[in-house]
């Protein structure tokens, strides 16, 4: 029950009670009638005052609740932060060591390929110059060349292209090793005077050139200073038996010929 009810209750039951008592001078029931409305008009007030105070406690009490819902909330979301935080850094991570392997990987492959195109031309002595002067051979060589001048800050540039053209000039020189080869060239003698001859090529390892009337003949092998060629004119008419088997589509033939030491 409320306070302000209670008090009416106990002012009307104190009525007759006062109508027991001695009268009252003339202005007494005024002035308590005056008291009772001043004590009840200051109780209303304090009954408006804890109303209002009703409303702003639940008014606060719902500030309170949906607070603390957003700082659960906000909580959440600084949870959920820092997962992503920590799994971006363990990506970012795991980026920055794949991208250093591949670094280190394209370093070492560039080594690797510089290494491989010094070998390659320091044994271009070895080849033949029929096989260098081949288009795609000849094309081969002066990429290799491009190549073995880049610094050494810059081997890593085009190093794709520069390995594939090595292994494409490896396989061009292979290729030539592996069969025999007769091609047309001019040779001159001890006394400058140019011929035109046919040359067999044995790969890489020796060759025998003769004249059309088999007056002049050469026996050729790869050096340190490259391919060197010595006259032997009295083996002249062995090395024509040779190109016409090597040039005949008719079954071959044994030649014997000198195995020329280098």
């Amino acid at each position: 029950m409320r306070p302000s009810c209670l008090i009416f209750g106990i002012v009307f039951a104190s009525f007759p009670l006062m109508a027991q008592e001695h009268a009252a001078p003339a202005d007494g029931p005024e002035a308590l009638r005056g008291s009772v409305r001043e004590w009840m008009e200051t109780m209303q007030k304090i009954q408006k005052e804890e109303d209002a105070w009703e409303k702003d406690r639940e008014v606060l009490k719902g500030y309170k609740e949906g607070l603390e819902k957003e700082i659960e909330d906000l909580k959440e979301q600084i949870d959920r932060a820092k997962t992503r935080k920590e799994g971006g850094d363990k990506q970012s991570l795991d980026e920055v060591a794949e991208r250093d392997r591949y670094a280190a990987a394209q370093d070492e492959l560039a080594r690797q390929v510089r290494t491989l195109e010094e070998g390659l031309s320091s044994r271009l002595k070895l080849v033949p110059g029929p096989l260098l002067r081949q288009a795609k051979v000849a094309q081969g060589v002066e990429v290799l060349k491009q190549g073995l001048q880049l610094p050494p800050d810059k081997l890593s540039e085009d190093v794709s292209k520069r390995l594939f053209n090595a292994v494409e000039l490896l396989a061009e020189i292979e290729k030539f090793q592996q069969l025999v080869h007769v091609r047309a060239e001019l040779h001159k003698d001890s006394q400058g005077r140019e011929f035109k001859m046919q040359v067999v090529y044995f790969g890489l390892a020796m060759a025998y050139g003769v004249n059309e009337d088999s007056s002049f003949a050469l026996v050729g092998r790869p050096g340190q200073d490259g391919w060197k060629f010595e006259e032997r004119a009295a083996i002249a008419p062995q090395i024509q038996a040779l190109v016409a088997s090597a040039t005949s589509e008719k079954d071959a033939t044994f030649t014997q010929l000198p195995l020329i030491q280098p």
